[in-house]
């Protein structure tokens, strides 16, 4: 739907949830997703194929359906958390369209949310991912991620969406 607010609350590992907003522009497509995380949920089960290929093809050949979050922290999987991710950026596949990498990044805060985890710390995970609108309606040019571990400096990156290859 257009112009609207979604907030969700995701049941995760150890009775916790997570909570996220995603915000959706004029036309009802996704305009930003925010996030604040304190578990993980085991499984990744939150995806839906169907609703991948068809935000993908949005985007057209060298396009997937890519979460504005992780399903690894239960983060939508449905239409309204998807939008056309180059493939490069979602999975590192294809041809690569910039030398900085939206799934190497997504792996990293990843990895160190599961290393809280296995150590028994807390997790307290921000994550605002911003999508800079593009050529035509609903595909976006960049995507804009800021994130940050309990009260730390935020870390802020701007991943090419594009195929031209940006260095």
């Amino acid at each position: 739907m257009p112009n609207v607010t979604y907030n969700v609350v995701a049941q995760v590992d150890g009775g916790l949830q997570n909570t996220f907003t995603l915000k959706m522009d004029s036309i009802g497509h996704l305009e930003s997703a925010k996030g604040h995380i304190v578990s993980t949920l085991v499984g990744d089960m939150n995806r839906n194929g169907y609703q991948q290929r068809k935000a993908g093809w949005l985007g057209g050949p060298g396009y997937d359906g890519g979460h504005a979050g992780p399903s690894f922290f239960g983060f939508i999987g449905e239409r309204g958390g998807l939008f056309p991710q180059h493939e490069w950026q979602n999975r590192k596949a294809g041809t690569p369209n910039s030398d900085f990498n939206f799934h190497e990044v997504e792996m990293k805060v990843i990895n160190k949310v599961k290393n809280k985890v296995t150590n028994g710390s807390p997790v307290d995970l921000s994550w605002d991912l911003s999508l800079v609108p593009g050529p035509r309606a609903g595909m976006p040019a960049s995507a804009k991620l800021t994130y940050f571990f309990d009260d730390d400096v935020p870390t802020i990156n701007e991943f090419n969406n594009l195929p031209e290859l940006v260095g």
